[in-house]
């Protein structure tokens, strides 16, 4: 609208000014010289404006000889630009949909029209991997790392081409390459963590994990159970190293990042009996069966009263149930002081509490005992061990990603490989290594102390006179 007006005041002006000049004859005289040269003002105008517009005219052609051939150049470029991003796009939807040929396709058509940018390179390697050409899509990840732009991505290709065929140290060496670069990425944190972890740098690893929470790349509680799972496999090297003082000193650390975490109370325990501190190990698994009962902690301390009769370790078992009176773990621990110390009643009582809320093999297997040793009643004895045979097992360390029972918690999964999923749960179905009679080997083997793991041996463990159920 504004153009408008100023358009209709210039030709109203200039029509005002034509007929001012033909109201007003007048003569113009232009004397240069010897020339003298006469004219009315109306054809002086229309030669002005001749040559204005000569030169408006000149001065246009001139320009679109300069720039012209620029424009049309980059007229072409842009054309050629917008068709290549058009086969870019389309050629990452392929590859999204899982179309490979498409995706080369339309990879070999943006090249064309772009000249192999990083995205074209990245669209190449994705187009290779979906046809299985592992070889290809490595090297177009390689080019990648040539170039500031895409070294990033490259990386990542090539580690999760490493990952894939479990070339860990390759993929660790990647992880790094990549956690420099960008040091604050999520996913370079929780990969790098996780190869660190099962590469066993655990002081790397450490490091590592406290970057990931200030990042938030990991939930503070998962944080915190991923650090006690740490400094506690950090423990365990020092022990092997034979530094006990500095692995109870890293299992205590472990202990105080997450209060709960039951494999760090056990292995506290038995290092304190290991180094002769047999009082501060029973005040640490009184305190943590509070909260936390277990049949290791329940081995252990039944090794500091191992020197006591029959009586006066039932009424330790007494004192320590007490805590927590109602775990089916306390109902275990005083039945099993109860068969040592021939109170068939109690016994009785006890296993009958556990049956009722976690029925498994290994309270079967004691309510046979208890019918042999009290009755002397084989038949009764043997309908509790073909209940037994049938039952769940036992509570075990079980991956709750694969479902497999590990003979003792470890950080890593010792089947599938994943971490910090290791929990003390009944197996949802027997282990084979059970069927077949094979034990699970000792869950912290520390001196004379040495909690086993398997509790389908307890009718044994109670008849030698050991007092609880095997962890």
């Amino acid at each position: 609208m504004t153009r408008f007006v100023i358009f209709f005041l210039v030709v109203a002006a200039l029509s005002a000014i034509a007929v001012w000049i033909a109201d007003e004859p007048g003569r113009v005289a232009i004397s240069w010289g010897d020339w003298l040269l006469e004219t009315s003002p109306a054809a002086l105008a229309a030669v002005a404006a001749i040559f204005a517009a000569s030169g408006a005219f000149l001065f246009q052609l001139a320009r679109w000889l300069w720039v012209g051939p620029r424009a049309i150049a980059r007229a072409r470029h842009l054309r050629r630009q917008r068709r290549g991003y058009l086969a870019l796009t389309q050629g990452l939807v392929s590859a999204a949909a899982g179309d490979p040929r498409g995706a080369r396709r339309l990879a070999r058509r943006a090249n064309l029209f772009l000249g192999e940018p990083p995205l074209t390179l990245l669209l190449s390697a994705q187009a290779a991997q979906l046809e299985g050409q592992d070889d290809l899509a490595k090297a177009y990840f390689e080019a990648m790392l040539e170039q500031p732009e895409t070294e990033f991505l490259g990386l990542r290709g090539l580690l999760v081409q490493a990952n894939k065929v479990g070339n860990n140290q390759a993929a660790l060496s990647l992880a790094e390459r990549a956690f420099a670069l960008r040091p604050h990425t999520p996913w370079v944190l929780t990969t790098l963590l996780e190869l660190q972890s099962h590469a066993g740098r655990w002081s790397d690893a450490l490091g590592t994990l406290r970057v990931a929470l200030r990042q938030r790349a990991l939930e503070a509680d998962a944080g915190q159970r991923r650090e006690a799972g740490l400094l506690l496999e950090q423990a365990r090297a020092a022990r092997d190293a034979g530094d006990g003082r500095e692995a109870a000193k890293l299992a205590e650390r472990a202990s105080a990042a997450a209060p709960q975490f039951i494999p760090a109370l056990i292995f506290i325990a038995g290092q304190c009996l290991a180094l002769g501190r047999r009082s501060q190990a029973e005040r640490m698994i009184s305190q943590a069966w509070s909260n936390t009962p277990h049949p290791a902690l329940a081995q252990y301390f039944n090794e500091i009263h191992s020197g006591d009769d029959e009586l006066a370790r039932a009424k330790h078992f007494e004192k320590l149930a007490g805590r927590n009176p109602t775990h089916p773990e306390s109902h275990l621990l005083l039945a099993s002081g109860a068969l040592e110390a021939k109170l068939w009643g109690a016994a009785r009582s006890h296993l009958q509490a556990v049956l009722d809320v976690r029925p498994s093999a290994g309270v079967y297997r004691r309510l046979a005992l208890l019918e042999e040793a009290e009755h002397d009643d084989k038949a009764a004895a043997r309908r509790w061990l073909i209940a037994a045979s049938e039952a769940r097992p036992d509570p075990l360390w079980v991956c709750t990603d694969c479902g497999v029972p590990g003979s003792d918690w470890s950080l890593a999964c010792t089947s599938c490989g994943s971490l910090d999923r290791m929990e003390w749960r009944q197996p949802a179905t027997r282990p084979a290594a059970l069927e077949a009679g094979a034990s699970p080997a000792p869950a912290e083997t520390t001196g004379a102390c040495a909690p086993a793991n398997n509790s389908g041996n307890a009718a044994v463990a109670a008849k030698n006179g050991q007092a609880t159920e095997p962890a």
